[in-house]
């Protein structure tokens, strides 16, 4: 078990100077659910340890950086790290627009919310969950902690609001869908942040949450080598166990989880191959995009999962 105490900084030694920084200063990373040191180890991985709660087998980075946001900066959306980050992220921005716009249809096929209805995209990045609902008819806003991407946000004309989710105070009862796409794992104390959102939601609201699945086929085949595995930058890794647990734990309604897949290029999967060989992918990922098919968009089962919780109510649709 990791006993809380001063971290050795070789417990996760950094690999960039992005993660350098956010690395600086290491504090024990609590269970989220159980709020305890206690940890049976996984993997020991070149940045961190990976560990899991022995009483709700919540899995998380056994360290994290005292200041999360700092990983944050211009580097995170538009470096070329294949550990952390993402990849292509400018590069690829029409192919994460579908993903995005078939996640929205979901919604509004799922609960009947659309045109006009009042959507809040957590953690929005560069704006385009929040563009693709607006010009489907949503009146749709975005958080973001990391000012360069909100200023590039507002620049393509999205309205979102710079800073922590707690800290900004935004109106309770105010939206009708919330979206949590890639977020909840980042996230210091997520039930923390769920309280937020609930408070947040209309009576009726939904909330649609994305994130790596490490109780999936992908994590358990690929073991410390599954690429979901970010220490520093993915603090805790959710099973629809633990999700669950944590969905409920800030009192909000479980409507249950699926697989989800996403809309990638040959790019974006060679940059992540990368991973385990980064000279024959990162060649090979060069030739497609100079060849031009990197970009050729398919879907693909990414090691991830969706789920839904509510308010209180549900309308969902039958």
């Amino acid at each position: 078990a990791i006993a809380a105490r001063p971290v050795d900084a070789a417990l996760a030694p950094p690999r960039s100077a992005r993660s350098r920084a956010a690395a600086a200063e290491l504090v024990i990373n609590l269970c989220a659910l159980c709020r305890t040191p206690e940890a049976q180890m996984l993997f020991h991985l070149d940045r961190g340890v990976i560990v899991r709660c022995p009483k709700c087998d919540l899995v998380r980075d056994a360290t994290r950086p005292s200041s999360p946001g700092a990983v944050y900066d211009q580097e995170y959306y538009a470096g070329d790290d294949p550990q952390g980050g993402y990849a292509n992220y400018v590069l690829d921005a029409d192919i994460n627009k579908r993903t995005f716009r078939d996640r929205l249809r979901r919604i509004e096929r799922r609960y009947g919310y659309g045109r006009y209805a009042r959507l809040l995209d957590i953690g929005c990045a560069l704006g385009d969950v929040v563009l693709e609902a607006q010009q489907d008819g949503w009146d749709a806003e975005g958080v973001e902690i990391s000012a360069a991407a909100a200023a590039e946000a507002r620049r393509r004309g999205a309205r979102v609001h710079c800073g922590a989710l707690r800290e900004l105070a935004l109106p309770a009862q105010s939206y009708d869908a919330i979206t949590l796409y890639d977020v909840i794992e980042h996230l210091p104390d997520p039930v923390a942040a769920l309280r937020e959102i609930r408070r947040l939601l209309a009576p009726e609201g939904v909330l649609h949450i994305v994130t790596p699945n490490v109780g999936g086929v992908q994590a358990k085949v690929l073991g410390r080598y599954w690429y979901h595995y970010k220490p520093g930058e993915h603090l805790f890794y959710f099973s629809p166990k633990t999700l669950r647990a944590t969905v409920q734990r800030a009192l909000l309604r479980w409507d249950g989880w699926s697989t989800s897949a996403s809309y990638v290029t040959l790019s974006y999967v060679l940059n992540r191959l990368r991973y385990y060989a980064p000279a024959i992918f990162g060649s090979l990922e060069q030739v497609g995009r100079t060849l031009g098919v990197g970009p050729f968009p398919f879907r693909l089962y990414v090691g991830e999962m969706e789920a839904w919780a509510a308010h209180g109510d549900l309308r969902r649709r039958s």
